[in-house]
């Protein structure tokens, strides 16, 4: 059930992403700021709160997808699909265990509170991480120049979309609470 509900939220909000945020994006700031890189990408907070509440489970469902959104939404050659997509889910991980190492087990039950600090603080690691291997990795295959702006427009862009995630998240999850004891 996690595999197909990770899977499909993340391409919707993929196509919601690329035909109404970024589209908007672009009518109201100057295409040099966002030609790349979106402000608020949304599709970060949902590898981000996926890891979060679902573990290591998310991660085949969250590669898959972003092969998919590569292949056949932004028409990426194969291979360049299937390393973008491992380099953001091994980062993923690679954030969140960086985390668990340091004794801050973070983990989701719905009778706690949530810690959107410390998950906010991941996703920063997360798209840093991301950024970072897929731009060495682009400019090593695709001989595409290392512009530094770019990379902060990413994290800018991952970090607000999650932030914007997460208010979702929390949201749907009180009312859930507040529904399930009121019924």
């Amino acid at each position: 059930m996690s595999f197909i509900f990770v899977f499909f939220v993340f391409i919707f909000f993929f196509l919601l992403q690329k035909y109404s945020i970024y589209p908007l994006e672009k009518i109201i700031f100057p295409s040099y700021l966002i030609d790349q890189a979106s402000l608020l990408y949304i599709p970060h907070a949902v590898r981000i709160i996926s890891y979060y509440v679902f573990g290591s489970l998310a991660l085949i469902p969250i590669f898959l997808s972003q092969c998919f959104t590569y292949i056949f939404l932004n028409n990426e050659p194969i291979i360049h699909s299937l390393i973008l997509s491992f380099i953001s889910t091994s980062s993923i991980f690679i954030g969140f265990e960086i985390f668990n190492l340091f004794n801050t087990k973070i983990s989701f039950k719905l009778d706690n509170i949530i810690d959107w600090k410390k998950i906010i603080l991941i996703g920063f690691f997360v798209s840093l991480f991301n950024s970072s291997f897929s731009s060495y990795y682009l400019i090593k295959s695709k001989n595409v120049n290392f512009d530094i702006l770019l990379n902060i427009r990413f994290l800018i862009g991952d970090i607000i979309g999650l932030v914007f995630g997460m208010i979702i998240f929390i949201s749907i999850i009180k009312l859930y609470i507040f529904w399930y004891k009121n019924v």
